[in-house]
């Protein structure tokens, strides 16, 4: 389940999935620091903490709307008895992020749990990822970026996460009333892809 637009697809196909006989779905997710557009240009007008932070803020109250046709195809795969799935991104915490804590919210987890395994990203960080999105930025941007935007737009943090079910919370009653409207997730196939993929007490 690969949520990249189809654009940075095209930048890195996913040929070991491929080759290894794995069926690819691409979900055309464009939501992201990483895509293109206007949130580019404010960062190149102002990349300080409170600007980037902002940014992301809006960007994570965007997201749940932007993978909900995604996790769509997800719960009907898991109903129809798929097998094991793997979900990515480009940076695999933004739109990877928000869709996990909604499949984890669809099987029953406190919202404590959710964001213990969504902060657990920020753990599993590599000086090579890191690296690699300090190059990235200082392109796109023109200049190195203030070492606390760079950690804000490389990591995860509680408040982002928070931004997107804040926005289910009064958009949608919650996160319940959101995955219903708008990613089909009935009582019935809650049910089913409850009895799918957690062991019985």
């Amino acid at each position: 389940m690969d949520l990249r637009s189809s654009s940075e697809a095209a930048d890195d196909e996913n040929e070991h999935f491929r080759e290894n006989g794995a069926e690819l779905f691409q979900l055309n997710v464009g939501t992201d620091v990483r895509a293109k557009g206007s949130f580019w240009e404010k960062l190149a007008s102002d990349s300080s903490p409170q600007t980037v932070r902002d940014l992301l803020h809006s960007i994570y109250r965007s997201i749940p709307m932007a993978v909900a046709p995604a996790l769509q195809i997800v719960f009907e795969r898991i109903e129809a008895g798929s097998p094991p799935i793997l979900i990515h991104c480009a940076a695999g915490k933004d739109r990877t992020g928000v869709a996990v804590a909604l499949l984890l919210h669809a099987l029953g987890s406190s919202m404590d749990g959710i964001m213990k395994d969504y902060l657990e990203t920020q753990n599993r960080l590599t000086q090579a990822s890191i690296t690699r999105s300090t190059e990235t930025l200082a392109a796109i941007v023109g200049e190195p970026l203030h070492p606390e935007s760079l950690s804000l737009l490389s990591g995860v943090r509680r408040d982002f996460l928070k931004q997107s079910f804040s926005w289910m919370d009064r958009k949608y009653d919650g996160a319940d009333g959101f995955l219903e409207s708008c990613a089909g997730l009935t009582n019935q196939r809650k049910a089913a892809i409850r009895r799918a993929l957690l062991e019985p007490e």
